[in-house]
């Protein structure tokens, strides 16, 4: 920036357009501002043309950005593969999930047969303890009868 632009910009307590002329002694705001844009100091200018230095200044550029370039598309290629990784990973994890679901109920399912066989089971037992008792209900009656029927018999034998 000119001079005069800084002094036109330059706070009106200070007119000077220096940057020593500042209340704080760090220079003028606006100064402070285009340093800060404008980059380092430029080098001092070679002696004649030195276009191959030049030269080799642009190669090391183009280098260094071929070279920056290549990490970077390396590190996509390491991103896509590391979201291919886990994707895979993550079907991977779905499909267990998924046969651990179906193995489940199948479990479950087996285990309502065997419940409703088992009460079967028991109403089955029931029955058969019923009928068990029954039977020596009958038994005991039948007894009952034969001995009530042909004891008088055995008794009429004996004394005749």
């Amino acid at each position: 920036m000119s001079g005069s632009a800084s002094a036109a910009l330059a706070s009106p307590g200070n007119r000077s357009g220096g940057a020593a002329g500042s209340r704080d002694g760090r220079g003028d705001p606006v100064d402070r501002v285009v340093a800060l844009f404008s980059g380092p100091a430029p080098a001092a200018a070679p002696e004649g043309d030195d276009w191959s230095a030049s030269l080799d200044a642009v190669r090391g550029v183009a280098t260094r950005v071929r070279t920056l370039q290549k990490s970077a598309q390396d590190s996509v290629r390491a991103a896509q593969r590391s979201v291919r990784e886990a994707e895979t990973v993550a079907r991977a994890a779905t499909d267990r999930a998924r046969h651990a679901e179906a193995l489940l109920r199948e479990a479950v399912e087996r285990a309502e047969r065997a419940e409703a066989q088992a009460r079967a089971a028991g109403e089955r037992a029931e029955r058969a303890e019923a009928q068990a008792a029954e039977a020596r209900s009958w038994l005991r009656r039948m007894h009952e009868c034969m001995v009530s029927e042909f004891g008088t018999l055995t008794q009429d034998a004996a004394q005749a």
